[in-house]
């Protein structure tokens, strides 16, 4: 509050300083975690932005907005600080600037059109750019837009409108490539400069590989999950989690992480002062900031070697869960499939989802209508991203042979919660693996049954085309082997059949799919059944 009510430029400073100084204390004695100290140095420069208001002539008519880590709450100790400026009074605006810049490293390279663009624009002007220009680096952006001084009735209107930029249209499949382009150059720029991993923020498994993994999932999910909007990326991040989204244990590899690399940029940017996110060059000093990381000698390593082999350790983890959620087939999914004419998703009430399916061949209306119901009442208690999977579910179930077998399969297959786990599981990792299970279910009543008593047998369908597999004689033999190794014969008439069931699954699936002629279907069949009957003598 002082610091916001400052009377003097003099007095600005001065309470900035000393703001900082207390925020980095409670940092280095232990007594803050990362997010509240990212928290508080971006609470030290709203309140700043809000002194240098009142020094300009007040904050009428004149919003500040908060954008990247400024508008998360989740600031460096020497980030840039990226602002947009709404209003009409330049004269004003460039005073704040003024003022600002004398503790804060102001960016105004996110405003439309960048450095070109104008200092400030009215709310108006920014929905007229926004409405013909808009870019989907541009959408990600505004993903973390927050008004952080200034009227605060115009730096709302200036956040609802940035909201319905951000989700009030689907993030497309251009729109996937484009932001995916625009990291893969961000990664090469690094190389050709030379910092490799040094680099802590744009390198593989950097701070940008968990950034962008969060930001992606919530552009693609968000328009229709608003739980999941927050512009920090750790609460976005516990968010994603919790919804289903994000695997438990791939968000905790990212939070660690992330809280990781951003507490070893924090060290760097304390004992320099600087805007630095590049590790020292210099023995001296690397080991300087392993100490102060906490890390120490020992007869088998010194201080520096245990960091970098931690700072290894946490960088590959991230790399991997970053590849795995950001190159997911699932976004494009999304992206790509249930969209209309218009460009809008064909996300509907349920009601509304079933009497359109009416003409794909649903053929019951009321019938078709309640099984939707109760399958999105079961997808939605497992995870919310299963709820999202509805309408594509039922896109590909309207293209079986029997859509309304389908449905009422898939409907009995998620009302039990032990199969729900797993369909979460194998659906958020795999598109083809919901689109091979909707075909088999939606073409036969057996398969189905078979998936209900063998639910394990989920994962077989987004197994890659079978090949011709062994012959019947080694397949046998390998049957053979593991049969002995089961003593009960209860035990081994259960694994007889699952063996049985999978191998049957497998070559039904491939059969539907056009992977196997009727050829390869009975030569697959017949190996299965003559070890089988091989097997059968010994009971």
């Amino acid at each position: 509050e002082a610091l916001a009510a400052a009377p003097s430029p003099e007095a600005l400073d001065t309470l900035a300083d000393r703001a900082l100084l207390v925020v980095a204390a409670d940092d280095l004695l232990g007594r803050s975690t990362l997010e509240t100290v990212g928290a508080a140095v971006a609470d030290r420069a709203g309140a700043l932005l809000q002194g240098a208001l009142g020094l300009a002539g007040g904050s009428s008519g004149l919003a500040v907005v908060g954008m990247g880590k400024l508008g998360g709450a989740e600031l460096n100790y020497a980030s840039d600080v990226d602002l947009l400026l709404v209003g009409e009074d330049e004269r004003r605006a460039r005073q704040v600037l003024e003022l600002a810049r004398r503790r804060l490293r102001v960016d105004l390279d996110l405003r439309p059109e960048g450095r070109s663009g104008a200092l400030l624009r009215s709310l108006d002007g920014y929905r007229a750019y926004w409405r013909r220009w808009v870019r989907a680096w541009e959408r990600q952006a505004l993903l973390k837009a927050r008004p952080v001084a200034g009227d605060p009735e115009l730096g709302q209107a200036f956040a609802e409108a940035a909201a319905e930029v951000v989700w009030g249209q689907p993030f497309s499949a251009d729109d996937l490539a484009e932001v995916r382009a625009m990291k893969a150059r961000t990664e090469t720029l690094v190389g050709r400069q030379g910092l490799g991993l040094r680099d802590l923020k744009r390198a593989p498994g950097g701070i940008r590989d968990v950034e962008f993994s969060v930001q992606l999932l919530q552009l693609v999910h968000g328009r229709l999950d608003p739980t999941i909007r927050s512009p920090g990326t750790l609460p976005a991040l516990a968010a994603l989690a919790e919804a289903g989204y994000v695997a438990p244990e791939d968000a905790v590899v990212l939070a660690e992480g992330y809280r990781f690399l951003r507490t070893v940029e924090h060290r760097l940017q304390l004992r320099q002062g600087e805007q630095v996110h590049a590790l020292p060059r210099d023995p001296a000093g690397l080991q300087r900031l392993a100490r102060v990381l906490g890390f120490a000698d020992s007869p088998a390593q010194g201080a520096a070697e245990a960091f970098l082999e931690a700072l290894r350790r946490e960088r590959s983890a991230v790399r991997q869960v970053h590849e795995r959620l950001y190159f997911r087939p699932l976004l494009e999914a999304f992206a790509a499939v249930g969209e209309d004419a218009s460009g809008d998703r064909r996300v509907l009430p349920a009601e509304a989802v079933a009497e359109r399916l009416e003409a794909f061949g649903f053929p019951d209306a009321e019938r078709t209508r309640q099984q939707v119901q109760s399958l999105a009442r079961g997808l939605t208690r497992s995870s919310r991203l299963m709820g999202q999977l509805l309408p594509l579910l039922l896109d590909w179930l309207s293209a079986t042979p029997d859509p309304d077998l389908g449905l009422g399969q898939l409907r009995d297959l998620v009302a039990r919660p032990h199969h729900r786990g797993l369909l979460v599981r194998a659906f958020r990792d795999s598109p083809e693996q919901a689109r091979r299970l909707c075909l088999v279910l939606g073409t036969s009543r057996f398969l189905g049954e078979l998936l209900r008593r063998q639910p394990q047998l989920l994962p077989e369908l987004g197994a890659t085309p079978p090949g011709p597999g062994p012959e019947p004689a080694g397949w046998a033999e390998d049957l053979a082997r593991r049969l002995e190794r089961l003593e009960d014969p209860g035990t081994q008439r259960e694994l007889l059949a699952g063996l049985l069931a999978a191998e049957l699954l497998e070559t039904a699936t491939a059969d539907l799919l056009g992977q196997l002629d009727p050829e390869g279907v009975a030569r697959a069949l017949t190996r299965v059944a003559e070890a089988v009957a091989e097997r059968l003598e010994a009971f």
